[in-house]
């Protein structure tokens, strides 16, 4: 995957009354590059320590998460965007884990196969609405895309065609 940015280092010790102003316990943990926005899902992975999030910013982002001695970090492994930095709000992942599908404020439902970076860095669009689209999942009993929209429709999606199944 491309990489989008390096690890970081573990916060300072924070004292408790930084807690309560909304930074990160000594025991918690920020994770590096997660936008310039709010982030509006977060999808995790069926098969490995992979998470993505979703953001405001119009982007799409993949950290790996370990886990040592009771720690947890996540590492920044690829992102992309969806076309005009548009809000991305919602993603989901495939059965096998290797697709991502999102949607977002462009109205588009766009596929990004993990470990390949598209053109221009904007994913595959393989579905539309008339209005942004609110939420996407993944049918593995079928292998389609299902998506939901402000347009008050859901339609169903193959990422093999172009047009609703």
């Amino acid at each position: 995957m491309a990489t989008f940015g390096a690890a970081v280092a573990s916060p300072p010790q924070q004292q408790p009354q930084q807690q309560q102003s909304g930074m990160a316990a000594p025991t918690d943990h920020n994770v590096p590059q997660a936008g310039t926005d709010g982030i509006s899902s977060i999808s995790w992975s069926p098969t490995a320590n992979i998470m993505v999030s979703t953001n405001w910013d119009g982007g799409v982002r993949c950290w790996e998460a370990q886990e040592s001695a009771g720690q947890c970090r996540a590492l920044p492994k690829a992102q992309v965007n969806h076309e005009a930095q548009a809000p991305v709000l919602c993603s989901a992942f495939s059965a096998d884990g290797n697709t991502v599908f999102t949607a977002g404020a462009d109205k588009a439902v766009r596929m990004w196969q993990l470990g390949q970076q598209p053109p221009n860095g904007i994913p595959q669009q393989i579905g539309a609405h008339d209005a942004a689209v609110r939420n996407v999942a993944f049918i593995p009993s079928t292998n389609m895309i299902v998506s939901g929209g402000w347009d008050k429709k859901l339609k169903f999606w193959d990422a093999r065609q172009p047009n609703p199944a």
